[in-house]
């Protein structure tokens, strides 16, 4: 997500001039809510911020306040934007109906943080989770790290506790999805760190400019690769991480677990050959531009034949909006991606039942399958 970059930049200046700040992450919802848990905003001195917890509501309240509510350690600060709730709508302007709870954290130069570990996972490109105790409030920001490599720390005091907190870390890792714990007494959010999405664009032709753009804009990483290399050297995907000429083996090399392809060369042979390499990888998304019936041709002359078909492909690739011209072409992919990312279908919201954020919610207002229940012996 862009707003990791934007704090990591702050984060850095801050770290640069031997400064402290705050983090507060969103750590539990219930009901209505702008931000899910694993939200984050950086506040740092002189008004300076990065990220977000809210629309831009409550921001102003931890803006004044981070420093107070830290001063003892970590805290958990409650909004509670319900009708009964103590923020009234016109105190916040919320009107979202829902509680929101956000961990505060001291950032401090000095001190290996939650920062220091998302910086490694995206520099890395390898999933890494931290698990923190929400209640009891009086331990709140207790915590329990899972790293790159798989190793474990923590400064819970119970050696058992920490034992089941690092089983469903990984298993969270291995999902790649945050989760909700419930430990006897205690709640725990386990968040999942994982990489950027790396877009790799087949093709530097002039629709790969649009799409890059908006790639950028959603935080992703960008690669631009063709096999013509007077089309690399041209410049005109200047937005792009890396725009490199294609050479044998390079498709199938660019990609990683946290990867989505689209196929956009304009030119069948090439796209061919990408296809043959890319239908023995595992990828989010595998997009190819043009009509079906030419897709199904490439397939056939690529020696995929039905059973074989990658259930990431699409094609025609992009969500159904109306598309023309290479700026809605791009739009239309990239919003089919991210669906696709999410596992979602790309359908209105207004006849999405349910929370927009979350799959479902129970009667606890947690999203199933974010709660686990596990007791000590």
């Amino acid at each position: 997500m862009k707003e990791l970059d934007h704090i990591l930049r702050l984060w850095s200046h801050v770290e640069a001039a031997g400064e402290s700040a705050v983090l507060a992450t969103v750590v539990w919802t219930r009901g209505s809510s702008y931000r899910s848990p694993g939200a984050h905003l950086l506040v740092a001195s002189a008004g300076r911020r990065a990220g977000s917890v809210s629309g831009g509501c409550l921001e102003d309240d931890l803006m004044k306040k981070a420093w107070w509510f830290t001063e003892q350690g970590p805290a958990i600060r409650r909004y509670d934007t319900t009708a009964e709730g103590e923020i009234s709508t016109g105190a916040y302007g919320l009107g979202c109906n829902g509680t929101i709870d956000v961990l505060l954290e001291r950032m401090m130069p000095d001190k290996a943080s939650f920062l220091d570990l998302v910086r490694q996972v995206r520099a890395q490109r390898r999933p890494a989770a931290i698990a923190r105790l929400i209640e009891p409030r009086d331990r709140a920001g207790q915590n329990l790290t899972v790293d790159l490599n798989g190793s474990v720390s923590h400064n819970l005091p119970d050696s058992e506790s920490a034992a089941m907190l690092e089983e469903q870390a990984r298993e969270a890792i291995a999902e790649a999805q945050s989760r909700h714990v419930s430990l006897d007494a205690q709640r725990v959010f386990i968040e999942t760190l994982i990489p950027a999405v790396r877009l790799v664009v087949f093709g530097a032709g002039d629709d790969a400019v649009p799409l890059t753009e908006i790639a950028k804009l959603l935080g992703w990483q960008v690669w631009v690769l063709d096999g013509r290399a007077h089309y690399v050297m041209s410049g005109k995907v200047p937005l792009a991480d890396a725009v490199r000429v294609r050479r044998p083996g390079d498709a199938a090399a660019a990609m990683d677990p946290w990867s989505a392809a689209v196929i956009m060369n304009h030119s069948y042979s090439q796209d061919l050959e990408v296809l043959r390499e890319l239908s023995s990888t595992r990828v989010q998304y595998l997009g190819v531009l043009g009509p079906r019936k030419r897709t199904i041709q490439l397939l056939a002359d690529a020696g995929l034949d039905g059973g074989n078909l990658m259930p990431e492909l699409h094609s025609p690739m992009g969500l159904d909006i109306g598309a023309e011209g290479p700026e809605q072409v791009a739009l239309a992919v990239a919003a089919e991606i991210q669906a696709a990312l999410h596992a979602r279908n790309g359908g209105p919201l207004r006849e999405h039942a349910g929370p927009i954020h979350a799959r479902d919610l129970n009667a606890a207002g947690s999203p199933q399958g974010w709660i686990h229940s596990i007791a000590c012996a």
